[in-house]
């Protein structure tokens, strides 16, 4: 992986805190856990005795270092349009931002290598990430079927679908290191995949004019 990949801004003079947990994340997503506290330090630019300051031991790092490579996830969340396409195209398009990069990629890697060692980090790490995306994104889908704009059926199982329609095969080409759809591609497929769902859950046909336009 490039030393680039996650590039902290240590000009801007974050906190001791937060420049070792920069560090952490930059080594741990480029060299797994095999990462030294050392080199820890050396990147963060403090003893090795600050880090320890901060983090107990090792695993305590890895654990708030996978927490924090999570956060960019959560910009899916943010408030978004309050029409319902409108809604769903932009939490897709912010969700396959993340899940297309290669620092998703590395955090998959990563985790799934360390499954064995921290399988409650696994499970807490699932919970925080896409657990929440899919559990937010259900409360939304509920209010929509209550106002009638879905048809009632289980959010839950709906956020799913819609999550699983939207990232087709891009994750696993993305982790695989294959060729993947370039950002105007994935535009039109999440807007392909914003129409399907809307009319598999629609409570009455819907005409073209509800429809996102499927090309730029």
């Amino acid at each position: 992986m490039s030393e680039t990949m996650y590039a902290p801004d240590l000009s801007a003079m974050p906190s001791t805190y937060q420049r070792v947990l920069d560090a952490a994340c930059t080594l741990f997503l480029r060299e797994g856990y095999r990462v030294s506290m050392e080199s820890v330090a050396r990147l963060a630019g403090v003893a090795k005795q600050t880090v320890y300051a901060h983090f107990e031991s090792k695993d305590a790092l890895f654990r708030a270092a996978a927490r924090a490579l999570l956060e960019p996830l959560h910009e899916a969340l943010a408030p978004q349009p309050s029409d319902l396409p409108g809604f769903l195209f932009e939490v897709a398009r912010q969700y396959m931002r993340y899940v297309n990069t290669s620092e998703a990629a590395a955090l998959c890697r990563m985790l799934s290598a360390q499954v064995p060692r921290f399988p409650r980090l696994a499970a807490d790490m699932y919970r925080h990430g896409l657990g929440q995306v899919q559990s937010r994104l259900a409360e939304r889908l509920s209010q929509a079927m209550t106002s009638g704009d879905l048809r009632r059926d289980d959010p839950n199982v709906a956020a799913e679908l819609f999550l699983s329609m939207i990232a087709g095969l891009e994750p696993q080409r993305t982790w695989c290191g294959v060729d993947t759809r370039g950002q105007k591609a994935q535009d039109s497929w999440t807007r392909h995949a914003v129409n399907m769902f809307i009319q598999l859950y629609a409570p009455t046909p819907l005409s073209s004019d509800h429809h996102l336009r499927t090309s730029s």
